[in-house]
């Protein structure tokens, strides 16, 4: 009894009070004690159907020790209070069930560890605690260690050790990620070997934080496999290592900053790298930078890129450096891009397959330019719902060799307009600039410059952007799942321009290395050596599984995101930001990270007329001139100057006898619109006709928006206005408030020009247009005449009356 702990002798106590008042309690019938006792008995019961639910079943065993005295005590109680009166058995079974708990003492023994007078289980010193703590974390139940021998020295942890399973079983598979965590190691300071001459019930493991494996020091291991002639590293050598603890999201990691000889530059080849450590690629555990002479290790306990934040607007606005953050580097840190520099906006370029957020990497680099305020053209070969969703935020986007050609002609104008204002003012591309930054967006450059018309027109205008846009404010991002730049003139002056700015290399098709990198980017990576990146985390099946059986492939977490922001010579591995753009055109979650007022940045005033002036200025869906007369079609050679020289399209002429069909199509009560439906000239022509007759008498007008023959019983007229006026519907993707804030626009203005609706109400190029569109359709500008302004054909002396009616259309309060 003194050799009990207090634990025990308090719960023989409990057991023993408990018994006596199971012997007397339950015949009392007291409701308090009936409602105690099945409270008790009922949540332990609970308690242990909760911990079956989670299959443990060493947990589930423990918890069903803990309530065994609660629920057995209870079932005693409910017996005893079920039979009527006090029977004999009651106490006897009371006294008999206080006896057993105090014998058992499940609570007790289920936590219970021996004193430390019993002999222990594990052997004195080095050998029974690494015993002690397999067992405890058990990395392999039913298996145990045994020949465990240290390779350096007693004062060392370095060991090896056998893993043996019992007879006639082999030893399970084992992740090396739990044997690293048993023991207190990065995972690629552990390994798992075939012992020769044995069978699959007997591993070699190998625990080596000081040595690593094979026995030798860290710098002996380096020389070996990595600095050796052929190496992962040439003729480095180690300058300091360095072991760094686990912190929030960022596991525990080993560094080591090796360097080569002065006048040498530091290559890497990461597959050998990975293979020296004894880690997989796929495991996106190892990452190796360089920098000149410089290379720094790094080894993760676990892949550190396995959570991607989410974007805010915090992030992706400037900093003082003019960089936005574009994603998570590999350390935790913020990986950063440049925008502009004091030379100008600088060009870039963004590769990936299909899969690995390509798009979400330019969407978010849209955004940091829209909250730096700059202007965005956005093309790509065909049209895709993700960017049709950007669109909505930037000036221009859409898709086709066509739209490309113009985008292209119409920057390449721009330069020389905007030389003339640097003439004039000057440009120091600050907050207060003449004109805003320009950023060109090339998306599937290859399926643009191989077109079989325009390909080699873009190719050609696009390597006199890349030469000579940045001291315009005009800067270029080739996008694609891989670059081809051989169209250009001067890979090598196109590289130059490019390095040092927007440099972003997700996952690639081939998997070469840099060589790859290098191919995919058509040369603009230059010489930098990239990790390639897998469709998905540690999704291999390594060829000991193979051996053992094991073919199940089980796919890890998706990689999409993980890349490589890329800077001149250097790289550093990150994962991008991440907002909601799905693929079906349902909501996303780009209006948290562009501008929060909703505004879009477009062209000055003066480059947009200049623009217009020279027939560029439009919505880029026509086919390119031709200066062919035989309709062959050939396009134009491109040049910076004299773009605007061909002729625009002709002027549609206008039908001038419309008071006659008015009155001929009035044979009855009819609303304005059904009006102008059935009269083949202008809107504005027939409401400027309907004012007319009204006010010769020749037409009656019943009530706003509505007209009946002068012979039509008044009465009448005004029962069937019920019938006959309905408000039009709000167009889809348009708000009616907007669409009367353009028509007072426009009216007031007496200018319908696109580019003034786009610039006043601040909405992108294509809503401009449907704007229009939508008051040509009520008569109040005329049909689209090329890149010319609309004619407006409402006088401003009737502009309530007509913003009365659009109100009216569109069931909008007077007020909005």
């Amino acid at each position: 009894m003194s050799t009990l702990p207090t634990r025990a002798k308090a719960e023989m106590a409990a057991y023993g009070a408990s018994a006596a008042a199971l012997a007397y309690v339950p015949s009392m019938e007291l409701l308090p004690a009936n409602a105690t006792a099945a409270a008790i008995s009922g949540g332990c019961v609970w308690w242990l159907y909760r911990k079956v639910k989670t299959k443990d079943f060493r947990r589930t065993i423990r918890t069903a020790q803990r309530v065994l005295g609660p629920v057995t005590g209870g079932a005693v109680y409910a017996a005893a209070a079920i039979v009527p009166g006090h029977t004999w058995w009651e106490p006897v079974a009371a006294l008999a069930w206080g006896g057993l708990m105090s014998a058992a003492l499940p609570i007790t023994r289920s936590t219970w560890a021996p004193p430390a007078t019993i002999i222990a289980a594990y052997p004195p010193g080095f050998r029974g605690l690494v015993m002690q703590m397999w067992d405890t974390a058990e990395v392999a139940p039913g298996t145990w260690l045994e020949n465990i021998e240290q390779t350096v020295s007693p004062q060392y942890p370095d060991f090896t050790a056998d893993v043996v399973a019992p007879a006639g079983k082999p030893v399970p598979r084992i992740d090396l990620v739990d044997v690293a965590a048993c023991f207190g190691y990065p995972v690629g300071c552990v390994a798992l070997d075939e012992i020769p001459g044995t069978g699959p019930g007997r591993l070699r493991l190998t625990v080596a934080p000081t040595a690593r494996r094979g026995g030798g020091s860290i710098e002996e291991m380096w020389a070996a496999k990595v600095a050796r002639p052929g190496g992962a590293i040439p003729g480095s050598e180690i300058v300091r290592v360095e072991q760094l603890p686990a912190r929030a999201d960022l596991p525990a990691r080993g560094m080591i900053l090796a360097q080569v000889d002065a006048g040498e530059v530091a290559r890497i080849n990461h597959a050998q790298l990975c293979s020296a450590f004894g880690v997989e690629p796929e495991e996106l555990r190892l990452v190796a930078e360089s920098r000149g002479r410089e290379a720094l290790v790094t080894l993760y306990d676990s892949a550190p890129l396995k959570g991607a934040r989410r974007a805010t607007r915090e992030l992706l606005t400037l900093d003082a450096y003019g960089r936005y953050t574009i994603g998570t580097a590999h350390d935790g840190s913020n990986a950063k891009v440049h925008m502009q520099s004091a030379a100008g906006t600088l060009h870039g370029f963004l590769v990936g397959v299909t899969g690995s957020g390509k798009t979400v990497a330019l969407a978010l680099m849209c955004a940091a330019w829209a909250l730096a305020g700059l202007t965005n053209w956005v093309t790509s070969a065909r049209p895709d719902a993700q960017m049709s969703a950007v669109g909505r935020h930037i000036d221009r986007q859409s898709a086709g060799p066509v739209f490309t050609w113009w985008m292209l002609k119409a920057a390449i104008a721009l330069m020389d307009i905007r030389g003339q204002i640097n003439s004039e003012v000057g440009h120091d591309f600050s907050a207060h600039s003449p004109y805003p930054g320009l950023v060109l967006v090339l998306d599937e450059f290859n399926s643009l410059v191989g077109d079989d018309a325009l390909g080699d027109d873009i190719a050609h205008m696009t390597d006199v952007l890349a030469r000579e846009g940045r001291k315009f404010g005009i800067g270029i991002v080739f996008a694609g799942q891989s670059l081809n730049l051989s169209k250009l003139g001067g890979e090598a002056s196109l590289r130059d321009q490019v390095q040092g700015g927007i440099g972003v290399v997700l996952r690639i098709a081939a998997s070469s290395g840099g060589i790859a990198a290098r191919q995919a980017t058509g040369g603009l990576a230059g010489d930098v050596d990239l990790a390639d990146i897998p469709d998905r985390f540690n999704a291999s099946t390594s060829l000991m599984d193979r051996m053992h059986g094991i073919t199940d492939d089980a796919p890890g977490e998706t990689t999409q995101g993980v890349g490589h922001t890329v800077t001149g010579s250097t790289a550093t591995m990150m994962r991008t930001l991440y907002v909601h753009l799905p693929k079906d055109g349902s909501p996303d979650g780009l209006g948290d990270i562009f501008p929060a007022d909703g505004s879009i940045n477009c062209l000055t005033d003066r480059e947009t007329d200049a623009l217009t002036e020279l027939g560029l200025w439009h919505d880029w869906t026509m086919p390119p001139p031709s200066k062919n007369d035989d309709g062959e079609g050939a396009v134009l050679p491109p040049q910076s100057s004299g773009i605007g020289s061909f002729d625009p399209p002709a002027i549609k002429p206008k039908n001038r006898t419309v008071k006659d069909k008015v009155l001929a199509a009035v044979d009855r009560q009819m609303t304005a619109k059904e009006i102008r439906a059935q009269v083949d000239a202008a809107a504005g022509s027939v409401r400027n006709a309907l004012s007319d007759l009204v006010a010769e008498g020749r037409l009656h007008q019943v009530d706003h928006g509505v007209y009946a023959p002068v012979d039509q019983d008044a009465t009448t007229a005004v029962e069937q206005d019920g019938q006959a006026a309905q408000s039009a519907s709000v167009p889809d993707g348009v708000d009616g408030a907007l669409v009367v804030e353009a028509a007072s626009l426009v009216i007031s203005s007496q200018f319908g020009s696109q580019s003034m609706v786009q610039r006043k109400l601040r909405v992108g190029f294509a809503l401009a247009g449907r704007l229009l569109d939508i008051l040509e359709e009520r008569g109040i500008v005329g049909p689209a005449d090329g890149s010319k302004a609309r004619d407006v054909l409402v006088a401003p002396d009737v502009q309530d009356d007509v913003l009365r009616e659009l109100r009216a259309d569109f069931v909008l309060a007077t007020g909005d």
